[in-house]
């Protein structure tokens, strides 16, 4: 058990503070407490500061007059003194003390009244050090007054309300406080015999400005009489004794300006309460709400009557109430004593007050000799136990926390109770919430036959297992399915599926399945539960199940067994699963043909058509093979599919059920290159030959270049086709002259039509008519080829004529390049010694030189420096091997011999740079013409020689 358990609920702690002499009043607010001496010594001390109390004498402004009341603000700031009359010339007063500055100041429209009560704003953020907001102050004959403080002066005070109409009438408790996030205000008023509640709206509660605020509010609650006017609020009375006084107590939670609970002290024998957290009319009229709660017996009452308290402080969930020689504390949730202190002697001083810090919480309780503070130790710790007790569940579970252990004892009452209620459907969720026996609780609901509450215990109960727990939830989860099951087929059995308690039922089972916990524990044990569904024939709601489960080829196939072909059909087009495709398509192609094609069709490119043809049978039917074909189709002209087996398959089709008509219409549309076709040609052509089907044989022989296949064949087919397949080699004219010797060879000798045959002289321009003389027979006489001898015979002339002009006109022009390499051999150039370089400008003759026909000289060096920028790569390249290999070449390697002749090796190599650099003069060649456009000044220089010109 912890330390906390062992401590009461209520310890008394003192103060050290030792009173010169006895102590009559106190106060405290925000941490500051008030003293008064019996001597007239105010006492103000910080609790966060103790050592350095603030004294005040009160005796200068009130000489002997007896303090009657104190009151302080909640900011602990302003302290108010109400001094009793002393006699007629000497009425009752109300002094004003700022803390602060301990500065009195009497307020004179108070003068010969006294003050009983006052009732303070709670709102820290209305008050400053030296102002207040508007406040209600209650005196003795019922008068209410209202009053505010500004920069440390009464700013007004005026009368706003009589409760007693001119009768005495004590005010013994005055308070007021607003709606959160309202204007709306409620002013509570305790007297003798009444306890009245006020309430209205302050229109200008936001601007401090504008007083004053309750004017308003009592002025709806006068009524106009013959005879007199009357209090009209909402009030609650209790029979008094004459002599009585009701003490008035309002609870607030720390740091908030709306009252947790109020309580109220009556000499009747009970405590009037009201916990405002849980009441249903905060927003009307809190009297309605009270309680009463029983004083606490005292020890001499049998032989005394009963007395009440003298004062009242209220906690959270307790009332402590100040007696004679005693304090004690009442639960107010059970009027059950919870803590009684008997231990104050004549030592500690006759009890005074009790009182309770409205900021911080703190309770303070004063005696003549000292003061004691209570310290409350978690006081909801057995709170849960007396909602329990009072059956109030929710309330329990609120104040036990998260201790797991209470939990479970409330939850284990709270299942009894409904169970014994005969509430089995709320019995069984909290029962599934303790850790009963499973077996316990569910032989209860099996034994009343409540199969709706046995499935509210048991869904209950799997949303408490954890993950791993894998064996209980798939027995919970079939159990629950096996009871839904059991339930909608009774339903079906009594003719009850149209009604709403099966839709309701069904609508359960539908939500239960879609749960993850489920969908993963069915997933695993998908076989036990189809079958499950499956023994209770419900196979409606095992399609259902199935789509919910997303487990398409459970539905697909319970559509096809159960002969829903379309159906199936659809579900499977709306999954959009090429795996499905691939698994339903044979059995829907057989039972539903043309829909099978046109759901394939539909999918377009989802599918992969060279993976679908493993499912089309080997041995279609014409019906089946019809559609596929359309599908084929679709995929080569819309799709655009190009993989080959795809068009072999069309193909192989196309031989198989159609003409060759049909074939050559696809055969025609994928062109004649042979490397372009989508489909396979020498397949194609086996399966053309195989079922004798001449004119495709005769395109697929011709793009494939087997020409003289084709014309073999064609001419036995179609003489025209026969000849446009041999024109087909256009560019192979030996070839093409030979194809149509082969046509002419067939026109003779197979039909013996010499006329036709003479015919293709004229079709074909590469026969003639020696060509085809070998063709015909012996008895063919020369009449019949006459004119076709002599049209030979004239062009061979004509080709003769033409050759020995053209050899004239070669020996002419072999005479000119004669003459023309005479007159070059004979050519040559004078140098001079005054000759320079147009390069460098200097005297030619001192180094190595080029000349060139056109005049221009240069310096071998001068003119390599020229060309070597203007070179393309490859040719640098050449030319530094060529140098490099000069310069390695030695004496006795300088030889080299080429044909009849000893030629220098070093020679050879120099000729070949020269080729290299002097192949053309750099002035007056095709390079110069090249270079047109490059600048004179190249770009990088362009700056500097600008700069030289300026």
């Amino acid at each position: 058990m912890s330390k906390t358990k062992d401590k009461p609920i209520f310890g008394r702690q003192r103060v050290n503070f030792n009173p010169s002499c006895p102590l009559t009043h106190i106060c405290a607010s925000n941490n500051i407490l008030v003293l008064i001496l019996q001597n007239k010594i105010l006492m103000k001390i910080d609790i966060k500061n103790p050592e350095e109390p603030t004294e005040f004498d009160l005796k200068p402004i009130s000489e002997d007059a007896k303090l009657s009341n104190l009151f302080m603000d909640p900011s602990g700031q302003h302290i108010l003194l109400a001094f009793a009359p002393r006699d007629k010339e000497n009425p009752a007063e109300l002094i004003y003390l700022q803390a602060s500055t301990m500065k009195p100041e009497k307020i004179s429209k108070l003068k010969s009244h006294s003050v009983t009560s006052v009732a303070w704003n709670q709102s820290m953020e209305t008050t400053s050090a030296s102002s207040t907001a508007p406040f209600l102050l209650g005196t003795s004959k019922g008068l209410i007054f209202e009053a505010k403080i500004l920069k440390g002066d009464i700013h007004y005070c005026q009368q706003i309300y009589d409760i007693g109409k001119g009768g005495p009438s004590v005010i013994s408790g005055l308070e007021y406080f607003f709606l959160p996030k309202s204007n709306k205000c409620y002013i509570m008023v305790a007297t003798a015999r009444k306890l009245f509640q006020f309430k209205g709206f302050v229109a200008n509660r936001d601007d401090n400005g504008k007083e004053p605020w309750f004017n308003p509010i009592f002025t709806t609650y006068l009524r106009d009489s013959a005879e007199e006017s009357l209090p009209l609020g909402d009030q609650v009375l209790y029979p008094q004794s004459d002599q009585s006084t009701w003490r008035l107590h309002i609870h607030y939670d720390y740091g908030m300006a709306f009252p947790k609970s109020i309580g109220c002290l009556t000499d009747s024998g009970y405590l009037m309460f009201n916990n405002i957290a849980e009441s249903p009319s905060t927003d009307d009229n809190f009297l309605k709400e009270f309680t009463n709660i029983r004083y606490p017996k005292e020890d001499d009452e049998a032989t005394s009557p009963m007395k009440s308290p003298k004062a009242l402080v209220i906690t959270d969930y307790h009332a402590l109430l100040l007696y004679k020689n005693s304090v004690k504390a009442v639960c107010t949730l059970n009027d059950e004593t919870a803590f009684e202190d008997n231990s104050y002697t004549e030592k500690t001083g006759k009890l005074l007050n009790l009182i309770r810090d409205p900021i911080k919480g703190s309770i303070w309780c004063l005696t003549e000799r000292g003061v004691f503070k209570y310290i409350v130790t978690t006081e909801n710790r057995n709170v849960w136990q007396i909602y329990l007790q009072k059956q109030d569940f929710e309330k329990a579970k609120d104040s036990c926390g998260n201790d797991p252990d209470k939990q479970e004892v409330i939850s284990k009452h709270q299942a009894d109770y409904y169970f014994a209620q005969e509430k089995y459907e709320m019995s069984a969720m909290y029962y599934a919430m303790t850790k009963i026996s499973f077996e316990e609780v569910a032989l209860k609901f099996v034994q009343i036959d409540d199969s709706h509450a046995l499935k509210m215990f048991l869904e209950k109960k799997l949303s408490t297992l954890q993950p791993h727990d894998t064996t209980k939830v798939t027995v919970l989860v079939l159990w629950i399915i096996e009871i839904f099951l059991n339930r909608l087929g009774c339903l079906r059995d009594f003719g009850k599926k149209e009604s709403t308690e099966y839709s309701t039922w069904e609508d359960e089972f539908l939500k239960f399945m879609k749960q993850p916990v489920v969908k993963q524990c069915v997933t695993k044990n998908k076989k036990a539960v189809y079958d499950l569904m499956d023994s209770h024939g419900d196979k409606e709601n095992l399609i259902l199940f199935t789509l919910e489960m997303k487990d398409y080829d459970e539905v697909i196939e319970s559509n096809i067994n159960s002969g829903l072909y379309i159906e199936a059909l659809t579900t499977l087009q709306q999954q959009k699963n090429p795996s499905l495709f691939s698994r339903f398509i044979p059995v829907l192609l057989d039972k539903r043909p043309k829909e099978t094609i046109d759901a394939l069709i539909c999918s377009g490119k989802m599918l992969n058509p060279e993976k679908l043809l493993p499912k089309f049978s080997s041995k279609l039917d014409p019906e089946i093979a019809s559609q596929v074909t359309r599908y084929l189709e679709h995929c080569v002209h819309v799709l655009k599919i190009t993989d080959q087996v795809v068009h072999d398959y069309l193909m192989s089709l196309f031989v198989h059920f159609y003409s060759s008509e049909r074939l050559m219409d696809y055969l025609e549309s994928q062109g004649t290159d042979v490397n372009r076709v989508c489909y396979d040609p020498k397949y194609a052509l086996m399966m053309c030959l195989e079922k004798k089907l001449n004119l495709p044989t005769v395109h697929l022989y011709t793009i494939m270049g087997l020409y003289e296949e084709a014309v073999s064949l064609a001419v036995q087919i179609d003489l025209e086709l026969a000849k446009r397949t041999a024109d087909v080699p256009e560019h192979d004219q030996e070839l093409r002259k030979k194809l149509w010797l082969r046509i002419a060879k067939h026109v003779v000798k197979e039909k013996n039509d010499i006329q036709q045959a003479m015919e293709f002289l004229h079709l074909c321009d590469l026969l003639k008519i020696e060509d085809i003389l070998p063709f015909f027979p012996n008895f063919v006489t020369i009449d019949h080829f006459k004119d076709a001898i002599c049209a030979s015979l004239q062009e061979y002339n004509q080709h003769i004529q033409t050759l020995k002009n053209e050899m004239e006109e070669a020996t002419k022009a072999a005479e000119t390049i004669r003459e023309d390499i005479l007159q070059v051999r004979n050519r040559c150039a004078i140098v001079r010694a005054t000759d320079q370089c147009t390069l460098c400008g200097v005297y030619l003759l001192i180094k190595n030189f080029y000349v060139f026909p056109c005049g221009h000289k240069f310096h071998a060096e001068c003119l390599l420096a020229e060309v070597i920028p203007q070179l393309s790569q490859p040719r640098k390249d050449l030319l530094s091997e060529k140098q490099k290999k000069l310069s390695e070449i030695s004496a006795k390697h300088d030889v080299l011999s080429t044909g009849s002749t000893m030629v220098s090796l070093r020679d050879q190599i120099k000729s070949d740079i020269d080729e290299i650099i002097a192949s053309e003069c750099i002035y007056c060649g095709d390079n110069m013409i090249k270079q047109i456009d490059t600048p004179f000044i190249p770009e990088e220089d362009y700056d500097k020689i600008q700069k030289e010109w300026e």
